[in-house]
């Protein structure tokens, strides 16, 4: 069996030198679309209490800080803020005002009138409204002490276990965080939704006081959970950049084309590898290398950007010659000409008939534009 195991290493080892790797930057689409006229977004803290005797009494209750919960809901202005920077798809402001809105129920309250959407809006020359409605931050602490095992080493240099006394203190914490989206031309709600946020932190020592110490604070904790929402909502609501990578064959070196191919490709002369790969493609009788050099050319069809040819040449790699990789990478250029149609719908201009707010005033907030494909080359 052990033999078996090391055969297998060596066989993943073998394939995985015939292969380069190449990594795309590309978008992944928002989770949902937003009209096309809104590009741009001011963020509204409305988690003021109607009553500010409330708010400290929920803080005598709870044990929480007067202004934790505050700290938090800027830190999830902050991440959503920076994580929408590298998107093209909006531009954001965040605004002075902090609005009354927040109940000790914690559902949301009504939504905000009109009037005062279009007030903010047009203050802040934006087409839409978010507005952060509930913000509730909890962290419980819990201790203990169990027994674990270390190595010591005496004065000869000799070393061994010994069993000892650690302590432990355990922090869970939570965070619940209720977002409207508001429309400011078409006066709609566009997103409505409560993001729920946990995680538990540990601190071990040898006493209760030092593991204490040791252990996240509750503020920590709350702007760690504040910001781990705000990166998921900025991809709620905009494309986000991700990273694909693509491998394709440097080998064998006896076929002259496959190498010198990979090589172009290696310093980014993807077109000419491509050329290089067509001619040795038509000069082989040997399927397995023409297999090969048909996904090489789907793979450098992908990079320069022309997904349709990609995806026929992966079909070809398959169907004409066998290889089995061919298929896979079809189905994955398939769903990714699928993401660009929705990635070109969700980052299209408005139509220019329809004046949106941010578009009466373009010296104050501009559009963004779609990154450049950047890609980046390694050997596997």
């Amino acid at each position: 069996m052990k033999r078996y195991y090391i055969f297998l290493i060596l066989i993943a080892s073998v394939f995985s030198s015939c292969m380069k790797s190449v990594s795309i930057n590309t978008l992944r689409p928002a989770d949902i679309s937003i009209p096309n006229d809104i590009q741009s977004i001011v963020l509204v803290d409305r988690t003021a209490y109607e009553k500010d005797a409330v708010g400290i009494i929920e803080g005598i209750i709870t044990g929480e800080g007067i202004n934790e919960d505050q700290d938090g809901v800027m830190t999830m202005f902050s991440s959503l803020q920076n994580s929408l920077r590298v998107s093209p798809r909006f531009n954001v402001v965040l605004a002075s005002e902090k609005l009354r809105g927040q109940n000790i129920l914690g559902s949301f309250p009504d939504p905000l009138d009109w009037r005062q959407v279009d007030q903010l809006t047009r203050k802040y020359n934006t087409d839409a409204l978010l507005a952060i409605e509930i913000f509730d931050s909890n962290f419980i602490v819990t201790n203990g002490k169990r027994k674990n095992t270390r190595t010591v080493e005496d004065e000869d240099g000799n070393k061994r276990e010994e069993e000892y006394t650690e302590f432990f203190a355990e922090g869970v914490g939570n965070t619940r965080i209720g977002i409207r989206l508001y429309d400011a031309k078409n006066r709609t709600v566009i997103d409505q939704d409560i993001y729920t946020q946990n995680k538990t932190w540990e601190a071990s020592a040898t006493s209760l006081k030092e593991a204490l110490a040791q252990l996240v604070s509750k503020s920590q904790a709350t702007k760690y959970l504040a910001q781990s929402v705000g990166n998921t909502y900025a991809a709620k609501i905009a494309p986000m950049p991700v990273r694909i990578s693509r491998s394709y064959y440097a080998k064998p070196k006896r076929n002259a084309y496959i190498s010198k191919g990979a090589r172009q490709a290696s310093v980014n002369q993807w077109e000419t590898a491509i050329a290089t790969w067509k001619t040795g493609l038509r000069k082989t009788s040997d399927t397995k290398e023409s297999g090969r050099m048909a996904y090489n050319i789907a793979v450098g069809y992908e990079i320069i950007g022309d997904l349709f040819l990609a995806h026929e040449w992966a079909g070809r790699s398959y169907v004409d010659y066998g290889n089995k990789k061919g298929r896979s990478y079809a189905s994955q250029l398939n769903n990714r000409m699928i993401t660009e149609e929705i990635l070109d719908e969700q980052l299209s201009l408005p139509d220019p008939k329809t004046e949106s707010n941010s578009q009466k005033n373009t010296q104050t907030i501009g559009k963004k534009e779609k990154p450049t494909l950047k890609i980046k080359m390694k050997d596997n």
